[in-house]
């Protein structure tokens, strides 16, 4: 995922390859014949260097940073969104006391911003010198092309993105839906061996659910299941992996710690959503069945299995309850 808080050395997205940025900035300091061609990430207190030209004479290198505090060339393009040409900062007032030129020997800077998905500024892309410039239209409207074939790639894997998260969630509750079930919970499996936990699932269905859908209409129904899948996204930690299974039907996958830990959190659902529907006459006759199952790392048991078992546990509860409702 393309977060905009976070430095892309150090979350990288699984779709980003860097190493097509890397033979831009080299491309670009071969062109110019500069000492330095790199791309810029500005965060909120500082500029992280992403990727740097790995010509012999250049400066610069991957993971660099500097304050956002001190005049910078890319700090004026922030602020300003403009291109930035300088070319010759040691004959410019504006910018010969700059610490990249007093200090770091930059004579020439050509920059532009790029841009998040969002249309918040990302960074910058630059061609920085030790000598003064004279970059034609032709050098400044290629660096623009590169610019924006950076932008579109970020753009490229926002959409990626957000069709995957199509593709794995639940249009009606936004929670997971079967096919992100399958993706995060092998996952949840292979993160419960690695890191030696135990790994449960409760598995949820909503009691006379048909009752509403007649009496009320689908509508009501269809508020119904969302009122169930809130609760539950209220009271899971982050970690857990909710999914809607279709109609009624939710399961929760959690890293626990012991079975009781799992029908605590199963009962609290129950209570929650009880509170819930009590309050709105459309579904207050309604409630929740639920099943838990529960695996320490060791066990050679599928996903899969587990989930059947949680499955089976859920009706078992669900007999139950008509059955003592019967005796009553």
């Amino acid at each position: 995922m393309l977060n905009e808080n976070d430095c892309l050395l150090g979350n990288k997205p699984t779709q980003l390859d860097l190493s097509k940025w890397q033979r831009t900035v080299d491309l670009i300091s071969e062109i110019y014949n500069s000492a330095c061609g790199t791309i810029v990430q500005m965060r909120e207190d500082d500029f992280n260097v992403v990727v740097a030209s790995k010509n012999e004479d250049n400066f610069l290198k991957e993971g660099d940073n500097w304050p956002r505090s001190i005049q910078s060339f890319c700090r004026t393009i922030i602020e300003t969104k403009q291109e930035l040409y300088v070319h010759d900062a040691l004959d410019s007032e504006d910018w010969v006391n700059a610490p990249a030129v007093k200090q770091g020997h930059v004579q020439s800077y050509c920059g532009l911003p790029i841009y998040w998905p969002s249309g918040n500024i990302f960074g910058t892309i630059c061609v920085i010198d030790t000598k003064p410039t004279e970059y034609n239209a032709t050098l400044q409207a290629l660096l623009a092309q590169f610019c924006q074939l950076i932008t579109s790639e970020l753009q490229m894997i926002s959409d990626l993105n957000k069709i995957k998260d199509l593709a794995m969630t639940d249009e009606l509750t936004g929670v997971c839906n079967r096919r992100g079930l399958k993706t995060l919970g092998e996952q949840k499996f292979k993160d419960a061996r690695r890191y030696q936990h135990a790994i449960g699932i409760v598995y949820f269905d909503i009691d006379n659910l048909k009752y509403v859908n007649d009496t009320f209409g689908h509508q009501a129904g269809d508020h119904c299941i969302v009122t169930l899948a809130k609760v539950i996204q209220e009271n899971c930690r982050e970690s857990d992996i909710i999914a809607r299974l279709g109609g009624d039907e939710f399961i929760i996958i959690s890293l626990i710690g012991s079975r009781r830990e799992l029908m605590l959190m199963a009962k609290r659902m129950e209570d929650k959503y009880k509170e819930a529907a009590s309050a709105n006459i459309q579904f207050d006759k309604t409630a929740i069945s639920y099943g838990a199952s529960i695996i320490d790392c060791y066990s050679p048991l599928s996903f899969d299995t587990l989930l059947n078992e949680a499955d089976e546990n859920m009706y078992k509860h669900k007999e139950a309850k008509k059955l003592k409702k019967a005796e009553e």
